[in-house]
């Protein structure tokens, strides 16, 4: 199971308990949240439920972010993502609001995540399966394989530091942030996406998968 496979079937026993949100009396101290995007949303919720009073801003006229959906010319466009690979964030903010995500919200599997098209016609097929991954990056550079999955390992690495043990820590200061300087080079956080994909991957449309 890759790395992306368990974080989407992620099972954390502390958000399967309700709370129940404090009310915001006119008294509360009051937080302004700027950017409705769901980073946003999320702040603005936790806020909420804390006791706060809360004004949320957006420059746009509707919430999400890149995760909005707008009309044009007659068509309906995601704005951004559309793939959901941590559900149990969204399932944590629910709880907090003393409800079940899936009350209110049908999470559906997409296979494959998504098709990117090349301008010469060609197409891949981007899944959280490993094998149709392997199988995928074959069909247009077989010596690429090898180097995806060393950058698999590398990816897993750089999850379990970067989210399982530093996603929930606050850096209130630069102390805290140059405790982990040493965990991050180590990791090569310092290096771009595209330069770390290049040191396993060749194929440039490998690379820009």
């Amino acid at each position: 199971m890759s790395w992306l496979t368990r974080l989407a079937h992620r099972d954390d026993a502390s958000l399967n308990t309700r709370t129940t949100p404090r009310p915001a009396g006119p008294d509360a101290p009051h937080a302004v949240v700027v950017g409705a995007g769901v980073g946003g949303l999320a702040s603005a919720i936790r806020l909420r439920t804390r006791g706060f009073r809360v004004t949320l801003l957006d420059r746009l006229d509707q919430p999400g972010g890149r995760a909005r959906v707008f009309e044009q010319d007659g068509f309906t466009f995601d704005a951004g993502p559309t793939v959901i690979t941590a559900p149990f964030l969204f399932e944590e903010l629910w709880s907090l609001c003393g409800r079940d995500l899936e009350d209110d919200v049908e999470l559906v599997p997409v296979d494959p995540f998504y098709r990117i098209r090349f301008d010469d016609g060609t197409a891949f097929n981007y899944t959280g399966d490993t094998e149709n991954m392997v199988e995928e990056i074959a069909r247009f550079a077989p010596e690429d394989v090898d180097g995806y999955r060393r950058f698999l390992e590398k990816s897993e690495e750089i999850f379990e530091v970067g989210f399982e043990e530093l996603g929930h820590v606050p850096f209130d200061n630069v102390t805290d942030m140059l405790r982990i300087v040493p965990a991050m080079m180590k990791l090569q956080s310092h290096r771009t996406v595209h330069s770390l994909v290049s040191k396993y991957i060749s194929h440039p449309k490998i690379r820009k998968v």
